[in-house]
């Protein structure tokens, strides 16, 4: 029996390959768009829903995973596994923690932890990846836990919309904070702030693309000097040619890095909107240097 069985969901973005190799089970959020509901993991070629939302006057709207969800999940680890771990999305823009905290509290003969990772997308990613790895190679309950806290700890995700339109008319920000931006040609770069239980809020405001860029790189670079031993990441939003190159530009003035990307779905697409782009990072301590390569 395995020490450890590491659940997350579907706003993690891992592709299939990625689930089979750190042996990860997904619980799907679900979105409801234009007359059709379905899971979100439903297909990872997000092309056709991204050009859907850039033509439809709809916004679409997501519900989290049902209880009863996590418990078919749950009841299928515990006996394959001693302990589980769940960790998701923020609880400051989703209910699915919740749902999973629902679900482990009537199985109290599984050992079950269930996490907020306070993030989502690359982020959340970042913290299921490690622990994933921190599983696969025995590591019992509390190391995992030790690991997964100090992702979620010092990890940090930077976002840039290429419009503020969608979180505007999905309720992530104010109607008034979207018309400010617009006029002012505004790229607000957004993090998750844990100070306000998570939510989605503005880092600093930029007025074009590319000094919006800088400054994801600019941060990355503070942390770098800190820490050369650094884990990073892109996320993109129906933005490829974008989220190559900033890869790529990262590469060139890092060469001992090796960025992973991976594109948001649906579930986060929808409320940051297509063209978004993100960053990153966060510093690996000796133990996690022997099971997370960077």
């Amino acid at each position: 029996m395995a020490q450890v069985g590491i659940v997350t969901d579907s706003t993690a973005y891992l592709t299939p390959g990625q689930k089979d190799r750190l042996q990860v089970e997904v619980v799907s959020l679900v979105v409801n768009f234009e007359g059709d509901s379905y899971p979100e993991d439903r297909n990872q070629d997000y092309r056709e829903f991204y050009g859907r939302l850039r033509r439809s006057s709809q916004m679409p709207t997501t519900s989290q995973p049902s209880v009863g969800d996590f418990l078919k999940v749950y009841e299928k680890l515990a006996g394959q596994v001693k302990s589980i771990i769940s960790v998701h999305i923020s609880g400051g823009i989703s209910g699915t923690v919740q749902s999973a905290r629902s679900a482990a509290q009537m199985l109290r003969d599984v050992d079950i932890t269930v996490v907020d990772s306070q993030s989502t997308a690359m982020g959340l990613y970042s913290v299921v990846d490690a622990a994933a790895r921190a599983a696969r190679h025995g590591w019992g309950r509390n190391d995992v836990l030790r690991v997964l806290n100090h992702v979620k700890d010092k990890v940090s995700f930077l976002i840039m919309p290429d419009t503020l339109e969608y979180l505007s008319r999905g309720g992530r920000i104010g109607g008034a904070a979207a018309v400010l931006g617009n006029l002012l040609q505004i790229k607000p770069v957004l993090f998750f702030n844990k100070e306000k239980g998570a939510m989605i809020d503005v880092y600093q405001k930029i007025r074009t693309k590319r000094k919006g860029i800088q400054l994801l790189l600019d941060e990355m670079a503070k942390a770098y000097s800190l820490c050369p031993d650094l884990k990073t990441g892109v996320s993109y939003v129906d933005a490829t040619a974008d989220a190559e190159a900033l890869a790529a530009e990262i590469k060139s003035q890092y060469p001992e890095l090796s960025p992973e990307i991976i594109e948001a779905g649906p579930v986060v697409g929808s409320h940051i909107g297509p063209g978004s782009l993100g960053i990153s990072f966060y510093p690996l301590t000796p133990e996690l240097k022997t099971i997370v390569p960077y």
